[in-house]
């Protein structure tokens, strides 16, 4: 039986994001490889990365489209109307902290195959990182991001889409740093941060899942958003579980900012995330590998994940696999 080791990616790879699509038989991986969008694949997980099979689906052009370097976290997505579209941020200016969110439109068969197109900002004038959609049974979509607050740090927001790169109404926070686990020092009052959001549907409920305190700090790590019910952009329909789903441990520090994917056969959920190899007790720019682990979820539907795998464990693919 084959067999794999964590971390998937032998240099670092940063908020990954990972899927895979029935249509093509591929597993596809996406992040950013310093300013530019790097697409990878491969018919198996753990070598999405090392079989090499990689393309550049964007360089910024800051006179073209206004987007001029530091991009962040881009996700891949299927739209209703069948073609895939990558949302992520970008660096607008020199001061590198000034970052919106854009939209690219890629082909509506292989994403790895075809042209893909800059679409715009949904929202111009807004600091907002980390964008994620979900498409509701009624194909209606919506759009998490982290938004920068001036008094909470970074919140998240949730909104309607008209298209998939058009807000339909104005952004609600939804959710903001407030338990223990989740305000780490230095990440308290204005420095506060909650981002990465993704959308899970699972046995009849819907999470986001998302990532609290700093990328680089030992406590990164993963908490639970569940919407109980009602309209969707409406903050007391979302409620915040009190324990984090995934945290440090086995030699993993620091696990966060992940993306969600099923099994080629559909039974299995899995979790991609980065992750450090060593304690980081200065909370300063250092390796952030991707890992895979798979993701239960008990009786009552509610996920588990608890401690990353370990770096020295022997992982089983995703079940359906050729």
């Amino acid at each position: 039986m084959r067999t794999f080791r964590n971390p998937i990616s032998p240099f670092s790879a940063p908020d990954p994001f990972m899927t895979f699509d029935p249509v093509t038989g591929y597993y596809y991986a996406l992040f950013t490889r310093s300013t530019v969008l790097v697409l990878f694949r491969s018919r198996h997980a753990e070598n999405v990365i090392t079989d090499n099979d990689v393309r550049i689906i964007y360089t910024p052009n800051g006179e073209r489209d206004g987007i001029f370097g530091s991009i962040w976290a881009p996700e891949m997505h299927r739209a209703p109307n069948g073609r895939w579209y990558i949302y992520t941020s970008g660096q607008i200016s020199a001061e590198k902290q000034n970052k919106r969110i854009f939209v690219m439109e890629g082909p509506a068969d292989d994403p790895f195959e075809g042209e893909w197109r800059f679409c715009g900002m949904p929202f111009p004038d807004v600091y907002s990182i980390d964008p994620t959609v979900y498409t509701a049974p009624d194909g209606v979509q919506y759009l998490c991001s982290s938004r920068v607050d001036p008094k909470y740090g970074q919140v998240l927001d949730l909104c309607a889409l008209s298209n998939p790169y058009t807000p339909a109404s104005t952004p609600i926070t939804i959710a903001r740093a407030e338990l223990d686990w989740e305000l780490i020092s230095p990440y308290v009052g204005r420095k506060a941060i909650v981002e990465g959001a993704f959308f899970v549907e699972r046995n009849g409920r819907l999470f986001i899942i998302y990532s609290a305190n700093g990328c680089w700090s030992d406590r990164y790590c993963l908490g639970v958003l569940e919407h109980v019910g009602g309209a969707l952009c409406d903050a007391a329909h979302w409620k915040k579980h009190e324990k984090p789903l995934l945290v440090h441990g086995n030699g993993v520090f620091g696990p966060g900012h992940a993306s969600f994917f099923l099994s080629p056969d559909q039974s299995e959920m899995w979790c991609a995330y980065h992750g450090m190899k060593e304690h980081n007790e200065t909370v300063t720019a250092t390796a952030r590998y991707f890992n895979i682990q798979r993701i239960d979820f008990d009786a009552s539907g509610y996920p588990v994940m608890g401690l990353p795998v370990g770096y020295e464990v022997e992982l089983t693919p995703p079940a359906g696999e050729g």
